[in-house]
């Protein structure tokens, strides 16, 4: 392994090469005596693109040091789950409802138009519920609502109770006043699972939002924040909130920097990705508590999906190359880099099955805040269930985003 270190770091740069040695350390002590496996799948997963970042022009990026810098932080978020260390890359069978289970029921999506908000949007949908996907623009919403309609229809359901409501997760005022379209949309019904999916992955400069936050910050947990906050008087009295995390957060381990939310002091990909996916554990848990308190029924869960082929795909070969290969299909290097990628991935119908089975199984357990993965409750870190971090993360949420919280 060393050996592999060695050339990487010659490709790579400082930084990369101390987050792959940490990295290791990390999964030794997260995984315990299972580790071995998890190596051995970083260390294939390591040499493979270590051999194609020489070929890295074939696959659109500008160099071999971004490619081995998206590369490594995607080989980790696949070793740090032990579900990913199968060499099929899948968990389970897909978690499907049984069709009218839902019917009645109304359930929000956030980031419907692709990936594992339009695998889940497909699977609610042909099970009864009305669904509503968010959507950046129009014209994207109405392409997953037909895809959507589309899948349930060739399951013999017909379900007309299918929308999409524009949110753009990275402007608050479009945060602040989704509630009014979707009122405009659905009318007076209460919403009974509401399911913060949208995100960005390890971007890899930093952005600022139109609000002057740090993307990463604000579209994978500041907008979900106010977004939520503005959704309690539309929610039933049982409702369930659903935060998809990651087990992205173990690489935030020193926990919420509160002084570099926004990457003012350092920007690293996937360092702000970790930091965001432990304040949305941060946020299911401190919520959970506070709707305790206040005697509101609601249930909150997190989860983590699994490392999905299209989210690393997307982070590794840029969302232009991506878009091109969706619709030229793979061809050549992009086939046999796929092929690979494909054995120690997910794909989008594996990785959709817990948010799924959190929105819609009546069995779940009573435990209001719990972390999931794989459908079964998993533990988290110590350092992750720092109940005086969340509250804390909860305060610097409603000030910044200039929101109260009222449960």
């Amino acid at each position: 392994m060393y050996s592999i270190f060695k050339f990487g770091r010659s490709m790579a740069d400082d930084d990369s090469f101390i987050f792959i040695s940490s990295l290791q350390h990390n999964v030794n002590c997260v995984n315990g005596h299972k580790s071995k496996h998890h190596s051995e799948t970083m260390t294939k997963f390591v040499l493979l693109l270590l051999v194609l970042a020489p070929l890295v022009g074939a696959f659109g990026v500008p160099s071999r040091r971004q490619f081995v810098q998206g590369a490594i932080g995607s080989a980790a978020a696949i070793v740090a789950a032990p579900a990913l260390a199968k060499t099929t890359g899948k968990t389970t069978e897909y978690y499907t409802p049984a069709p009218h289970s839902l019917d009645g029921k109304l359930m929000v999506v956030t980031g419907g138009t692709a990936g594992l908000g339009l695998e889940t949007g497909k699977r609610l949908a042909s099970a009864g519920a009305s669904v509503v996907l968010t959507s950046r623009t129009a014209s994207k919403g109405s392409a997953a609502v037909d895809s959507v309609k589309q899948y349930a229809k060739e399951r013999g359901i017909v379900n007309d109770k299918v929308y999409s409501v524009v949110l753009d997760l990275d402007d608050l005022e479009s945060v602040k006043t989704f509630t009014d379209r979707l009122s405009a949309t659905v009318g007076p019904q209460k919403t009974n699972v509401l399911i913060n999916n949208a995100g960005v992955m390890a971007i890899p400069d930093r952005e600022l939002t139109k609000d002057g936050f740090e993307r990463t910050f604000q579209s994978n947990h500041l907008g979900h924040f106010v977004l939520t906050a503005k959704m309690m008087d539309r929610l039933a009295p049982d409702a369930r909130i659903i935060n998809v995390s990651s087990e992205a957060y173990l690489f935030a381990s020193g926990g919420i920097d509160f002084q570099n939310l926004n990457g003012e002091k350092n920007y690293g990909p996937w360092s702000s990705y970790g930091q965001s996916k432990l304040a949305n554990i941060f946020f299911t848990n401190e919520l959970q508590q506070r709707a305790d308190a206040a005697g509101r029924p609601l249930t909150t869960y997190s989860l983590h999906p699994g490392a999905v082929q299209t989210d690393l795909a997307r982070n590794m070969m840029g969302t232009e190359k991506w878009e091109s290969m969706k619709k030229e299909g793979l061809q050549g290097l992009d086939k046999i880099f796929f092929s690979a990628l494909a054995k120690l991935t997910l794909t989008v119908e594996d990785g959709a099955s817990t948010q799924v089975y959190l929105a819609a199984a009546d069995d779940l357990p009573a435990k209001g805040g719990a972390f999931f993965t794989d459908m079964k409750i998993a533990d988290v870190q110590k350092f992750a269930t720092n109940t005086e971090a969340a509250g804390k993360l909860w305060t610097v949420s409603e000030q910044l985003g200039q929101v109260e919280f009222k449960l």
